[in-house]
């Protein structure tokens, strides 16, 4: 069975230090931070795992500073892909109704600003053939919305990276940072920059280089954040989570 870990380096750690950052969920406080802190560790690049807006108020703001970071690979989550694309469905929770209302709101108020976020949209996962990496925001049986959790069987997901011929594949949606590996291939989902759900409130995301895998957390403004999700009169559990993480 595969076994989860947390940093691995193997005989190769040098070359590029990329950034995988996923699930930002409109959190520009925590999306900030976390680029303060990937420029600290000097990375090459960045690498976006979807759900870059929703639930939090920074929309606007959080797409514009993603498009300026000029990143090598992007790929969609369900709630960015709803907001262009009928037959994704949006969050069916009555504070995921509600947050998807207003983001679609802000959307449709100033949609050159979202051009960025429409040029992506339909994207969820991006095959890397020259480093058999698969990018996907789900699962390959349902790439948007797909959820796979630490102690879930990785049976099928290890079988399909086999048949297709890759060895990492790199994951977003469930907002947990873990990595699990099974006869050379691997599974890393780097955690949410936005809205973290393993108990720590901290932004996550990963840094991988060579063969190595590092999960790094970031403290950020969570109080700005929240102020931000209150001012646009969205639900309290919206603002509450951020604070403990869940």
């Amino acid at each position: 069975m595969p076994r989860s870990g947390g940093v691995v380096r193997g005989q190769d750690g040098a070359g590029m230090k990329i950034a995988v950052l996923s699930d930002i969920h409109a959190n520009l406080q925590a999306l900030k931070a976390v680029l303060r802190d990937s420029e600290a560790q000097r990375v090459d690049e960045y690498w976006l795992l979807g759900d870059y807006v929703d639930y939090g108020a920074s929309a606007k703001e959080t797409v514009s500073l993603l498009s300026s970071i000029g990143a090598r690979h992007i790929i969609a989550g369900n709630h960015d892909a709803c907001l262009y694309d009928p037959y994704v469905r949006c969050s069916a929770t009555p504070h995921g109704k509600k947050s998807y209302e207003y983001t679609k709101r802000v959307v449709e108020d100033d949609p050159q600003s979202f051009e960025w976020l429409k040029s992506i949209a339909h994207v969820p996962s991006a095959l890397i053939t020259e480093e058999k990496t698969l990018l996907i925001h789900g699962t390959p049986a349902d790439p948007y919305w797909g959820k796979i959790q630490p102690g879930d069987d990785m049976d099928i997901l290890f079988e399909e990276m086999e048949r297709r011929n890759v060895d990492r594949m790199l994951i977003g949606h469930s907002h947990v940072s873990f990595m699990l590996t099974h006869q050379g291939r691997t599974i890393i989902n780097p955690g949410s920059v936005g809205q973290p759900r393993n108990g720590c409130p901290d932004a996550a995301y990963a840094i991988l280089e060579g063969d190595a895998v590092t999960f790094r957390r970031v403290k950020y403004d969570v109080g700005a954040a929240a102020d931000e999700i209150k001012k646009a009169g969205l639900p309290e559990y919206l603002w509450q989570r951020l604070y403990i993480g869940s």
